[in-house]
């Protein structure tokens, strides 16, 4: 595949509009968005993706995210990417989600384009109901716990908060001292979800199965509560190990 072909193509697009008459999008007069030498770098999307965790809109990130996905041929990344972008914009930018979803449309599957052009023609859906992947950062979907609110005691604990620290690891890619942050994090605070998502989210982009088992074993050996997103982990892991 060449680097340098445009990341948006319009050709043979349906006759509805807004999908129709869009200029194009294109990266390879933009510096800041776009470079050839990123693709060569096998671990660039997984800081890109780290860097959108840290700060969510970034929108520069996000863009180098779904041209990273595209050009690799990465199709539920590229989905995800697309999908944590919309969720950010939250019903803002419309012409450049069309110009977005125009261009990727020979990288989604039909189902997923379906899905994205819906939402874009739907003036009052929710962003944050977007259905994503395993690969989502910002999609929120359906929390599997059934306390809506919880009283988190905030007496005796620490100066620094392990989620900041965490982050500030990933920052620097120290993702192994991230992970052992948040691990021991959340066996002492199994209450704050968002350090549960935070852990998970390492697991799955350092694609660590037996660092993600010996914590799930350990959670449930303490018999503390976890989200359902270790079950969807634990089943994309064991897929991954099916797959040879």
């Amino acid at each position: 595949m060449a680097v340098d072909s445009d990341l948006i193509v319009c050709d043979n697009e349906d006759k509805n509009q807004p999908l129709q008459g869009l200029p194009f999008f294109c990266l390879q007069n933009a510096n800041t968005l776009y470079s050839p030498e990123l693709l060569g770098y096998t671990d660039f999307l997984q800081k890109v993706v780290f860097r959108i965790a840290r700060k969510p809109k970034n929108l520069i990130a996000h863009i180098q995210r779904i041209y990273l996905c595209f050009q690799k041929d990465l199709n539920e990344q590229l989905f995800a990417a697309i999908i944590d972008f919309l969720v950010i914009l939250n019903k803002r930018g419309q012409a450049i989600s069309w110009r977005i979803l125009v261009g990727t449309k020979s990288r989604l599957s039909p189902a997923q384009f379906t899905l994205i052009k819906d939402y874009l023609k739907d003036e009052f859906a929710d962003p944050l109901l977007l259905k994503g992947n395993q690969y989502s950062i910002c999609s929120r979907g359906i929390i599997g716990v059934s306390e809506l609110v919880c009283y988190i005691d905030t007496q005796g604990q620490p100066d620094h908060d392990p989620l900041d620290i965490a982050r500030d690891h990933i920052e620097y890619s120290q993702l192994e001292e991230a992970k052992q942050v948040l691990e021991k994090a959340v066996l002492k605070q199994p209450v704050r979800i968002e350090l549960q998502h935070e852990l998970l989210a390492l697991y799955r982009s350092t694609r660590d199965p037996e660092g993600f088992n010996n914590m799930l074993s350990e959670l449930k050996r303490l018999e503390l509560d976890i989200i359902d997103e270790w079950n969807q982990l634990n089943n994309f892991f064991e897929g991954q190990n099916g797959n040879g």
